[in-house]
């Protein structure tokens, strides 16, 4: 009896040692996330247990949460600090810090990944996942949903079908083109003159090309294609875009990254939405 008292307190303050990590439908990373009770307003009582947390969600159907936040490639970004609806939370997970995987920043549910490879739905994936096809750091069981990432869904099953019909965005657009532009335009405020109006005229010209990119991985999504962002220097699968709704948060992440000032991204967005379908 002593035995099982003391197993249990183990686990116990084994569970509150975790980390709570939060996935949300915008694919953003709440890490560690610091959970309270809707009504707890001054943030006096944090919740610790994973199940606690749970049955709090589904009861009130809302939480507040405190945290560091990041994009879905793993960047910082503002610390969140407020609720978050239970429609708001894609997958919700407790861990060892030691057992974050940055890779869990780019992921998917198995009905998102089934989607996006043409499987009929996540049974597929699961029957995958019992017979041990996936490495430990590729999968994570969230509750009653199980998460996973763009390179374990290739490694396993391949490329995505149709992948030659696809519109192939490679990340070096973004990390080397988009962020050179970048810091081209944050130079303007030192610029007068004819120097400001020469460099004006220069972005203006880069912009247009940009639009010209990302108009062409609109009206690939509209003819029922994906969008795919491939790693430049291995090839590999980073995202899968299969909507207009993905592909507007895609581009809405470029202003967190640095690739390209806020005006841009919204201009863009505002151009690419007036586009006629």
């Amino acid at each position: 009896m002593i035995l099982s008292l003391y197993s249990d307190r183990t686990v116990y303050w084994e569970k509150l040692i975790m980390d709570i990590t939060i996935i949300t439908t915008e694919n953003r990373r709440l890490y560690p996330a610091v959970i309270y009770n809707i009504e707890d307003n001054e943030r006096k009582i944090p919740i610790l247990d994973i199940d606690d947390i749970y049955d709090l969600l589904y009861k009130e159907q809302n939480i507040l949460v405190t945290s560091d936040q990041y994009d879905q490639y793993g960047n910082k970004l503002k610390l969140f600090n407020g609720k978050l609806e239970k429609s708001d939370i894609k997958a919700m997970f407790a861990s060892k810090q030691e057992e974050i995987n940055k890779d869990l920043t780019s992921i998917m549910t198995l009905s998102e990944a089934a989607k996006k490879w043409g499987l009929a739905n996540g049974s597929t994936i699961r029957k995958a996942i019992e017979r041990g096809k996936f490495q430990q750091n590729e999968i994570k069981q969230a509750g009653d949903v199980w998460i996973i990432t763009y390179q374990a869904m290739e490694r396993v099953f391949g490329s995505i079908k149709n992948e030659d019909n696809a519109y192939v965005i490679y990340d070096n657009f973004e990390n080397v083109y988009l962020t050179k532009e970048y810091y081209k335009y944050l130079q303007l405020a030192f610029l007068e003159g004819p120097y400001y109006d020469m460099r004006t005229r220069e972005l203006e010209t880069k912009y247009q090309y940009i639009k010209e990119i990302l108009i062409k991985g609109l009206e690939a999504l509209r003819n029922n294609q994906k969008v795919i962002i491939k790693q430049n220097k291995n090839n590999q699968i980073r995202q899968i875009i299969c909507t207009e709704e993905e592909y507007y948060l895609y581009i809405e992440i470029f202003h967190g990254k640095k690739n390209l000032p806020t005006e841009w991204v919204e201009k863009l967005t505002k151009d690419l939405k007036a586009l006629p379908k």
